[in-house]
């Protein structure tokens, strides 16, 4: 018997266990991950040796269709920037970058032993002799000794289309409870009423194991960050905590919760642990791992600041509101000892009287008008420090969570104070986060939370020991880490365990659907075309070495509103399903929000926007089309654009300059916003459809100024094309014209500028449906296929395309564009307008610019004078019968 035919003997023992017990660790493989050929991972064994696993025959290395087309992940950016080793350096077994010494083969004792170790773990529950499998394994390993392959040649083989794989869509053992999905659903819901919850309990561990002083996560809004950070506060936090706990009723409390004790006769403490015990109950960290859960729950001061209000009008009321984060928290403390009658030690005495004068302080200063409170600058540093002093004194080392963390500098950024007021507001921060994370001997662990990884470092020395959590490894080194461990799941600890517990895994939408099938029974027979849905709109996010991560929100509201569209109607037929689910395929994520900080750079830098818009959309789309099984339009001349490469990985918003427009910083404050996701190591994305969407928008924006972009969202499907084939060109006039609120006013702007802003509004609206036939019930970039774009002075035509043709054929309806400039001192002269668009009309049939239509037979001729202000155009309609024909000349082809 060989090693793997062992390990699948032990897997099926595993799986009668796994029938028996309710919470199994799920590393399941679905489409997007290598199945493994070990499926015993379950809590009866979940000690079994990670060393011994091996891929599954089923593994497929070229199969990318998990990806989307994006094929290109991290892991193969990686590989490409080390082409150049030598071959044996590719294939070596340790992947080691200078294998000059050979590892020293384990001898044949050694291997037994693993094999033995290995053996035990995963049949503890058979009653086949261990003894007899222990030497057949042995006998496996040691025969044949040239062919044997070590651990690391066959979990991280080193081409580029097996690495791909490595970085994995989900690795922690997977829990859902309940069977409605909502959307708001906090921690602190218990699972007694119903609603849908994953388990998350492992990033407590996950926090204690990968956190040694200081770290921080800067994930985009929505991704659990005050759910775990809720979770951490209930499971480490001694204090009571009361404002976590008041939305449980005491009717959720179990009998096996309670035990023999009446509810009337707890006091506040034993009360507040009976339901905190109870949001544990049956979780994952409790059922894996009862040693950790029975060492730490409950037994450390936790001190919780949320920085979120800290901000302010004035240099005055941002102190103002930042001394009142503090205060608050000070006051939370008294009122627990009130509440508890907790006795105070000898040692806390004093650090008590020092914090009460310090809340004095500030309560005498709350009385002074906001320009006094600027001489208060070292109060919010004081409050801190002796609220920190007396927890220390009183309780010991205390774990510190901060929420919000970069509020307060978002707020200096965009605030409009003179240039001295901003520096000592960030001079205050500088020395608080110094004091409360570097020069803090009271401090036992922190962990900051936030959306933007703001450098803290550079203000002088700061907090420069903090241990940042990216959403994707940012160093050469790093990814090379994430390659060579992401090859095996994990066992739910760790680094793993926190950085898998934001966001959604495919597991866990999976167990999503399959619950909500209660609700709706409809769901279980098309649950693998609603998964394609959600994949395709909410999926595309990265966290540590996990790819494919899923956005929480979008994809419970979505569930929500399918099940009650769903409810609505009896139907069962695929086509009216297919039909409910992409309607409730919305853009739910992007609503709860707003993109301020892009937009106010989109009217800094309307030009750059553009030109970094269209690139983004067009890499998208021709993604989506290769992952559709598309190919580009043969005929079209331009290349798609190469990726958007940042070179940034953290958003400097102090030094950040507002007046210059910085390509790395946009996509950066993109990156982190969650507008964008990391492809490569050093190039980024649009991640799913429904941030396509949000693009879409800015881009519009950006090109035809938001009001006509509004107005354009609303108008009729095809409503530019059914013009054009009336041969009427007013729709297309008032779109050129929208560069009233584009292009300046003056005279340097060259007939290719005018060219290329109508190139754009062109695409821009195309994407909102006025370009597609009427009956066609999907809008596709690829209705519209440009063949020239921004070719003006070339000598060729400046804008040509491919649509629709009134009988609703693709391709079968051509657009040939000239433009001819309109002087600035002659924007007023009619005469002289009309004039110049009949030259460019004139000129595109000397010259014969409709060569480029190859097999239209439909097609349209526009000459259209354009400048500051001033549009006009006049057209000609042509059709034939066959692409070899003559073209003759009509009035309308409807």
């Amino acid at each position: 018997m060989g090693l793997s035919q062992t390990a699948d003997g032990a897997g099926a023992s595993a799986e009668k266990n796994q029938a028996a017990s309710s919470y199994v660790c799920d590393w399941s493989s679905s489409e997007d991950v290598a199945n493994w050929s070990l499926t015993s991972l379950s809590t009866n064994s979940i000690v079994s040796s990670l060393s011994m696993i091996t891929p599954s025959p089923e593994y497929t290395p070229n199969d990318t269709r998990s990806m989307g087309g994006s094929s290109d992940t991290l892991g193969a950016s990686y590989l490409l920037e080390r082409k150049t080793a030598s071959s044996d350096q590719e294939n070596c077994i340790d992947d080691n970058p200078v294998p000059t010494k050979r590892r020293n083969r384990p001898t044949a004792g050694v291997r037994n032993n693993v094999a033995k170790q290995k053996l035990q773990t995963s049949t503890s529950s058979c009653r086949v002799s261990t003894r007899s499998r222990t030497r057949a394994a042995a006998a496996a390993v040691i025969a044949k000794p040239e062919k044997r392959t070590s651990l690391m040649s066959k979990s991280l083989p080193c081409t580029p289309e097996k690495l791909l794989k490595t970085l994995r869509p989900s690795g922690s053992p997977t829990r859902v409870s309940g069977t409605k999905v909502v959307s708001d659903i906090n921690f602190t819901d218990v699972d007694g009423v119903g609603l849908c919850k994953v388990d998350k309990s492992l990033v407590c561990k996950g926090f204690w194991e990968a956190i040694s002083k200081v770290g921080r996560i800067c994930l985009p809004r929505r991704s659990g960050k005050t759910y775990n950070l809720t979770q951490l506060l209930l499971f480490f936090s001694s204090s009571l905590e009361l404002g976590k706990l008041e939305n449980i009723p005491i009717s959720a409390l179990s009998c096996d919760v309670l035990g023999a004790h009446a509810v009337s006769d707890m006091d506040v403490a034993s009360l507040c642990r009976k339901k905190r015990e109870c949001l544990f109950k049956d979780s994952l960290l409790l059922t894996k791992y009862p040693g950790f859960f029975k060492e730490h729950f409950m037994k450390y001061p936790v001190l919780y600041i949320s920085l979120s209000e800290c901000k302010g009008a004035s240099f005055g009321t941002f102190i103002r509101a930042l001394c009142d984060t503090f205060a608050g928290a000070i006051k939370k403390w008294l009122v627990e000892i009130e509440l508890t009658g907790a006795k105070i030690s000898i040692r806390a005495k004093y650090p008590l009287e020092e914090l009460k004068a310090a809340l004095r302080v500030f309560q005498e200063s709350r009385s002074l008008p906001s320009d006094r409170m600027t001489g208060y600058t070292d109060l919010a540093q004081s409050l801190f420090q002796a609220l920190s002093a007396f927890i220390a004194q009183q309780s010991g080392q205390y774990l510190l969570l901060i929420d919000e963390y970069d509020i307060p500098f978002i707020a200096i950024h965009l605030a409009k104070w003179s240039s001295e007021d901003k520096q000592a507001a960030l001079d205050v921060m500088k020395t608080l986060f110094q004091k409360m994370l570097k020069d803090n001997d009271n401090l036992r662990k922190g962990l900051l939370f936030g959306v933007f990884e703001i450098p803290l470092t550079e203000m002088g020395s700061g907090a420069n020991n903090i241990k940042d959590i990216r959403m994707v490894p940012a160093e050469e080194s790093d990814i090379q880490g994430s390659i060579l461990t992401a090859a095996h799941p994990h066992s739910g600890s760790g680094m793993d365990a926190l950085t898998d517990s934001f966001w959604f895994n495919a597991h866990e939408v999976e167990q999503m659907l399959d619950n909500s099938t209660k609700w709706c029974t409809r769901i279980a027979k098309h649950k693998s075309f609603i998964l394609r849905t959600i994949k395709r709109w909410y999926n595309g996010y990265y966290i540590g070495r996990f790819r494919g991560k899923y956005n929480p929100w979008s994809v419970s509201s979505f569930i929500e509103a399918l099940c009650g569209l769903l409810s609505q109607t009896t139907s069962d037929e695929e086509s009216d399903i297919a039909a409910i689910t992409k309607s409730a395929a919305r853009a739910y994520w992007v609503t709860t929000g707003t993109t301020g900080l892009i937009e106010a750079q989109i009217d800094r830098h309307r030009p750059q926007f553009i030109h970094l818009a269209k690139r983004l959309l067009c890499d998208y789309e021709a993604t989506k089309s290769k992952a559709d099984g598309g190919s580009p339009d043969q005929s079209s001349s331009e290349p798609s654009p190469p990726p958007v490469t940042l070179m940034s990985t953290r958003l400097n918003l102090i030094n950040f300059d507002s007046e210059l427009f910085s390509e790395p910083g946009l996509l950066t404050l993109c990156l982190y916003a969650g507008y964008l996701t990391r492809r490569l190591s050093t190039s980024v994305c649009i991640p799913n459809h429904e941030v396509y969407q949000v693009w879409l928008q800015l881009f519009a924006r950006a090109v035809l100024g938001t009001e006509l972009a509004d107005n354009s969202t609303n108008n009729t499907r095809g409503a530019l094309l059914t013009e054009l084939w009336q041969n009427r060109t007013d729709l297309l006039c008032t779109l050129a014209t929208s560069s009233h609120g584009v292009l300046s006013n003056h005279n340097n702007y060259i007939e290719k500028d005018y060219a290329n802003h109508v190139a754009n509004t062109i695409m821009a609206v195309s994407r909102f449906g006025m370009l597609t036939h009427p009956k066609q019930r999907t809008v596709e970039v690829s209705h519209v296929v440009p063949t020239r774009e921004n070719h003006a002075g070339s000598g060729r035509c400046d804008y040509a395309m491919r649509l629709f043709s009134s009988k609703n054929q693709p391709n079968q309806f051509g657009t040939v564009v000239e433009f001819k400039l309109i002087e600035n001192s002659r924007r007023e002269d009619t005469a002289y307008h009309k004039e110049r668009a009949e030259e460019g009309l004139r000129q595109i049939g000397t010259n014969n610019y409709d060569a480029c239509l190859v097999g239209c037979l439909e097609r349209i001729d526009v000459g259209m004078a354009i400048g500051n202000s001033a549009v006009y155009a006049v057209s000609k309609l042509y059709r034939r019968p066959n692409p070899h024909a003559k073209w003759e000349q009509v009035d309308s082809l409807l």
